[in-house]
C-alpha cells in the first residue's frame, strides 16, 4: 500500500480548513498558524499552531495546554491524514482539555481529547493522576458561528 501525505500537502490542507472555518492563515518555515476571525474574549483556542516535528509528524497546539504530535502521512487515501483531522476537530468544537487538580489546588495533570464525526479520535494524558480531586474540563468552541 502506498503512503500519502507530505508537509507541503498538510499546509495546503490547513489553508483549505482556514477557508472552510473563516480563519486567517500565517505561514512560516515549518510552522502554520491558524487564527479564528470569530473573536471571543478569553478564548485561548482561537489560534492553532501546527509545527513540523519531523518528516512524518506535526505538533498541534492550542488552548491552555493542548499539544499533540500526530502523523501527517497515512496509508489510507480515503481518510484525511491524522494531523489534518485533529486540526479540523479543534476548529469544529470537537476537542477539549481536562485539567487535573489535587486536594491542595495544584494542577497535577492533563488529559486531551479530540474527535471527528467519521469516528477518528485522539487522546493524550500526562502528569500524576493519584490524588486528583477536581477535574476541570474546557471544551473548545466551534470557529463557525451557528447564526
Amino acid at each position: 500500500m502506498s503512503v500519502h501525505g507530505s508537509w507541503d500537502e498538510l499546509v495546503i490542507g490547513l489553508c483549505d480548513l482556514a477557508v472552510k472555518y473563516d480563519a486567517e492563515t500565517f505561514l512560516y518555515e515549518d510552522v502554520v498558524l491558524l487564527s479564528s476571525r470569530k473573536a471571543e474574549q478569553g478564548n485561548d483556542s482561537r489560534h492553532i499552531r501546527v509545527t513540523r516535528f519531523d518528516d512524518e509528524a506535526a505538533r498541534v497546539e492550542t488552548g491552555w495546554c493542548f499539544a499533540m504530535t500526530c502523523d501527517y502521512i497515512a496509508e489510507d487515501r480515503s481518510r484525511p491524514v491524522p494531523a489534518l483531522g485533529l486540526v479540523e476537530a479543534i476548529c469544529s468544537g470537537n476537542a477539549e482539555e481536562h485539567c487535573l487538580i489535587d486536594a491542595e489546588g495544584r494542577w497535577v495533570g492533563i488529559q486531551l481529547r479530540a474527535w471527528a464525526p467519521n469516528g477518528d479520535g485522539w487522546q493524550s494524558q500526562s502528569g500524576g493522576h493519584a490524588g486528583v480531586v477536581q477535574h476541570v474540563v474546557r471544551r473548545f468552541p466551534s470557529w463557525i458561528d451557528p447564526n
